[in-house]
Protein backbone atom coordinates (compact mmCIF):
# COMPACT_ATOMS: atom_id res chain seq x y z
CA UNK A 1 0.00 0.00 0.00
CA UNK A 2 1.35 3.41 -0.98
CA UNK A 3 1.26 5.54 2.16
CA UNK A 4 1.65 8.79 0.16
CA UNK A 5 4.35 10.19 2.42
CA UNK A 6 2.47 9.38 5.65
CA UNK A 7 4.34 7.28 8.21
CA UNK A 8 2.79 4.06 9.43
CA UNK A 9 2.50 5.48 12.93
CA UNK A 10 0.74 8.64 11.65
CA UNK A 11 -1.66 6.56 9.59
CA UNK A 12 -2.36 4.24 12.52
CA UNK A 13 -3.28 7.23 14.68
CA UNK A 14 -5.52 8.70 11.97
CA UNK A 15 -7.53 5.51 11.54
CA UNK A 16 -7.38 4.43 15.19
CA UNK A 17 -5.54 1.13 14.81
CA UNK A 18 -2.11 -0.05 15.93
CA UNK A 19 1.01 0.51 13.90
CA UNK A 20 1.31 -3.29 13.78
CA UNK A 21 -2.06 -3.46 12.01
CA UNK A 22 -0.85 -0.99 9.37
CA UNK A 23 2.39 -2.96 8.98
CA UNK A 24 0.45 -6.22 8.57
CA UNK A 25 -1.80 -4.64 5.93
CA UNK A 26 1.23 -3.33 4.03
CA UNK A 27 2.89 -6.76 4.11
CA UNK A 28 -0.39 -8.48 3.18
CA UNK A 29 -0.51 -10.47 6.44
CA UNK A 30 -3.88 -8.89 7.28
CA UNK A 31 -6.79 -7.91 5.09
CA UNK A 32 -8.66 -4.87 6.41
CA UNK A 33 -12.44 -4.70 6.75
CA UNK A 34 -14.42 -2.50 4.39
CA UNK A 35 -14.86 -0.02 7.24
CA UNK A 36 -11.10 0.20 7.73
CA UNK A 37 -10.53 0.47 3.97
CA UNK A 38 -12.81 3.50 3.88
CA UNK A 39 -10.93 5.06 6.82
CA UNK A 40 -7.59 4.37 5.14
CA UNK A 41 -8.73 5.91 1.86
CA UNK A 42 -9.95 9.02 3.66
CA UNK A 43 -6.78 9.31 5.74
CA UNK A 44 -4.59 8.95 2.63
CA UNK A 45 -6.89 11.22 0.59
CA UNK A 46 -7.30 8.66 -2.18
CA UNK A 47 -10.19 6.95 -3.90
CA UNK A 48 -10.84 3.62 -2.19
CA UNK A 49 -10.22 1.89 -5.53
CA UNK A 50 -6.60 3.09 -5.33
CA UNK A 51 -6.07 0.72 -2.40
CA UNK A 52 -6.69 -2.29 -4.64
CA UNK A 53 -4.67 -3.84 -7.43
CA UNK A 54 -4.71 -1.86 -10.65
CA UNK A 55 -6.63 -3.75 -13.33
CA UNK A 56 -6.75 -1.18 -16.13
CA UNK A 57 -3.92 0.60 -17.87
CA UNK A 58 -1.27 -1.71 -16.50
CA UNK A 59 -0.06 -5.26 -16.52
CA UNK A 60 -0.96 -7.55 -13.66
CA UNK A 61 0.49 -10.95 -12.92
CA UNK A 62 -1.43 -14.15 -12.39
CA UNK A 63 -0.20 -14.09 -8.79
CA UNK A 64 -1.84 -10.68 -8.31
CA UNK A 65 -5.07 -12.02 -9.82
CA UNK A 66 -4.99 -14.99 -7.45
CA UNK A 67 -4.33 -12.71 -4.46
CA UNK A 68 -7.20 -10.40 -5.46
CA UNK A 69 -9.51 -13.40 -5.87
CA UNK A 70 -8.56 -14.68 -2.42
CA UNK A 71 -9.15 -11.24 -0.92
CA UNK A 72 -12.58 -10.95 -2.55
CA UNK A 73 -13.53 -14.45 -1.40
CA UNK A 74 -12.53 -13.65 2.19
CA UNK A 75 -14.46 -10.39 2.05
CA UNK A 76 -17.60 -12.10 0.79
CA UNK A 77 -17.37 -14.72 3.55
CA UNK A 78 -17.09 -11.98 6.15
CA UNK A 79 -20.05 -10.12 4.67
CA UNK A 80 -22.06 -13.34 4.78
CA UNK A 81 -21.09 -13.98 8.42
CA UNK A 82 -18.87 -16.98 7.65
CA UNK A 83 -15.52 -15.95 9.06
Amino acid sequence: MNLRGVSRSELAIKVKVTETTISNICSEKYYPSMDLLVKLAKALDVDIRDLFIQTKGGTITMNEVAEASEYITKGLKILNGKR
